[in-house]
């Protein structure tokens, strides 16, 4: 085996590439090499390193994670490089923005509004990176962190956006066909032993926690379950009519305004925790970080007040 001292520097850049893209193929075209080269590069270091870095299947790849450890260290590893060599030519980063978010927070919260974001704001260039990780702010070049949890990160200012608000959710369609043209609003917990429960190994406890709080927890012996490894695609497998997905209401608001989801039960179960917006004390002093920490405050302000002007108007129609 070569020895790790000689891993090659374009080897990681163009694992890091695979693992942003997915797909060998679009790697392959960020890089000016072909997708079978990509492949051999990718063979080649995981000989050296002694594991898989990534899951093949047909045309698009996945990290494991082995591998999602690895390409996290190597992503932050190329970005100081980038950093070092910046400062060292007398470029600034001032005007670089480098976050880290939720994958399910970005795709279903953040990316849609992003844009608002860039036309306030087009000299701030984003560097966005999606991971489960969370990471030292000592030895990483992210100014900012878009957490989930209590608050309470040590030696970190921390600020909530919004909190946990669990509610089922399923296609319309799938709805109809199992309970015809039973109004959702005469739909009870009970009413769920009769579709396909969606699961995700990242959010384990919420189902049972949903049940539980509605006094349905004999619900979960009594149905099918299909399991999902991020709580993103259970909510995809929801809106393609696979069953019932229980999904923050953040995530899924714009879905239900828009009937492609239905949200039938007036049960609201809000959690202790929630998503924060989280930076070392020194990089509030930045002007990028400033603008978007007002940004995505007042952003998430508006969705808070959006939903509870919805949970609002249920119960009075409840009622």
């Amino acid at each position: 085996m070569r020895l790790l001292s000689q891993v090659n520097l374009n080897s990681l850049k163009i694992v890091e590439s695979a693992a942003r893209h997915g797909n060998f193929t679009r790697a392959g075209e960020e890089q000016f090499i072909t997708a079978s080269a990509v492949s051999q590069r990718v063979k080649s270091l995981e000989d050296q390193l002694r594991f898989k870095i990534f899951q093949r299947g047909g045309n698009a790849v996945s990290l494991t994670p082995e591998g999602e450890t690895y390409v996290s260290r190597v992503r932050e590893a190329l970005e100081r490089i980038v950093a070092a060599s910046m400062e060292a030519t007398g470029q600034s980063q001032e005007h670089v923005l480098k976050i880290s978010v939720l994958p399910t927070f970005a795709a279903r919260w953040l990316f849609p509004r992003l844009p608002l974001f860039q036309r306030q704001y087009p000299d701030i260039e984003m560097r966005v990176s999606t991971s489960y990780a969370t990471h030292e702010f000592t030895t990483s070049e992210f100014d900012l962190e878009i957490r989930y949890g209590d608050g309470h990160f040590n030696g970190l200012q921390s600020d909530l956006l919004f909190r946990e608000d669990l509610t089922p959710v399923c296609s319309r369609k799938l709805f109809r066909e199992v309970l015809g043209d039973t109004p959702p609003s005469k739909v009870t917990p009970d009413d769920l032993r009769h579709f396909t429960l969606l699961h995700s190994d990242t959010c384990t406890q919420n189902w049972q926690s949903w049940l539980g709080f509605a006094g349905a927890s004999f619900v979960l012996s009594e149905t099918k379950s299909i399991y999902f490894d991020s709580c993103m695609m259970s909510y995809e497998a929801a809106s393609a009519g696979l069953g019932f997905a229980v999904a923050n209401r953040a995530y899924m608001a714009s879905d239900i305004r828009a009937e492609r989801l239905v949200a039938p039960f007036d049960v609201h179960h809000p959690n202790t925790a929630g998503w924060y917006f989280v930076s070392p004390p020194k990089s509030l002093a930045a002007r990028k970080v400033q603008l978007f920490k007002q940004w995505v405050m007042a952003e998430a302000a508006l969705t808070q007040c959006q939903l509870d002007s919805e949970i609002s108007g249920e119960a009075s129609t409840a009622a």
